[in-house]
């Protein structure tokens, strides 16, 4: 078995308030993982050159971005209530799971968005239908199709499915006027990173620079 865990993160401005009234805003943490797949490069076209047409195609696009499950959040979409500036957001003893597998990924490519939320009793997990008619997909849609076409379509080099899923989201920020408080990247792969199905990192800045994650990998593998 393996897992991915957050274990903490501190969140520094919360995107709420005024001259510090009421300075206690809803957070919204979403993730997204890829584990077994090249980091950052889930598909290539020579995956998709031997499919039969354009629907086979998308379905095949579909796995990739859903990573396995209709809805993209699969439980990894928490709400937290009355968070303030400067405050650490704690998960128990066993951490928030994030992701989990029966056997230790070779990759893993973790996404984590923390978002300010100012409507409460409003859906934010993606699910199919949502990613399908998203202009982000038809675009990738477009242009496999496009590369299939050409004379060398293995050579024409790997889809980052994983930018739908990004750039659907922020459309959604957009749309419901949230605030991003803080998103955090992380591609991994087992040699380097956790040989031994092991790894644990603390206050890990993301790239806002407004929270720090804490974080652990744990997996084992049954003996034959």
């Amino acid at each position: 078995m393996f897992y991915t865990r957050i274990n903490k993160l501190k969140i520094f401005n919360n995107k709420e308030g005024f001259l510090g009234l009421f300075n206690r805003a809803e957070m919204r943490i979403y993730s997204h993982v890829i584990g077994n797949e090249p980091a950052g490069a889930p598909l290539t076209l020579s995956d998709l050159a031997g499919l039969p047409d354009e629907a086979a195609r998308q379905e095949k696009l579909m796995e990739a971005v859903l990573a396995g499950g209709k809805e993209l959040a699969q439980g990894n979409l928490l709400a937290v209530d009355n968070v303030k500036d400067n405050q650490s957001l704690l998960f128990g003893e066993s951490g928030l799971v994030i992701y989990r597998d029966e056997v230790i990924p070779d990759h893993l490519n973790i996404r984590l968005w923390v978002i300010e939320s100012d409507e409460d009793a409003r859906r934010v997990a993606l699910d199919a239908d949502e990613v399908i008619e998203s202009d982000a997909f038809k675009g990738l849609l477009a242009a496999v199709t496009a590369g299939l076409a050409a004379a060398s379509p293995a050579l024409a080099g790997a889809i980052a499915v994983g930018g739908v899923v990004a750039n659907l989201l922020r459309r959604k920020l957009r749309a419901n006027k949230d605030d991003l408080v803080g998103y955090w990247q992380c591609a991994l792969n087992r040699p380097e990173h956790y040989p031994h199905g092991v790894r644990d990192r603390q206050d890990i800045p993301d790239t806002t620079g407004n929270i720090r994650v804490d974080y652990t990998l744990f997996g084992y593998e049954n003996a034959v």
